[in-house]
């Protein structure tokens, strides 16, 4: 786990199945406006485990105890 910055270039190429999208400018410039937590995880169906652990994309929609039902305030509104 690490905090950092991350460029426009890192942030492009890790959303890039996403550049179809119509949010994907406003998500480039959203998760470059501030710093960033870093983390690779691996172990079996960890994409699965991961998702469960972050919650809904709507924070709104997430259960208690997740990340999103438990610490977001509103849903980031990526097109701003």
């Amino acid at each position: 786990m690490k905090l950092l910055q991350a460029s426009e270039e890192q942030l492009r190429q890790h959303y890039r199945d996403l550049r179809e999208k119509p949010f994907y400018g406003g998500l480039i410039k959203y998760m470059s406006s501030g710093p960033i937590v870093a983390m690779v995880w691996q172990g079996l169906d960890v994409v699965k485990t991961a998702r469960k652990m972050l919650g809904e994309t709507n924070p709104a929609d997430s259960l208690p105890g997740t990340i999103r039902g438990d610490y977001c305030i509103e849903e980031c509104d990526s097109r701003q």
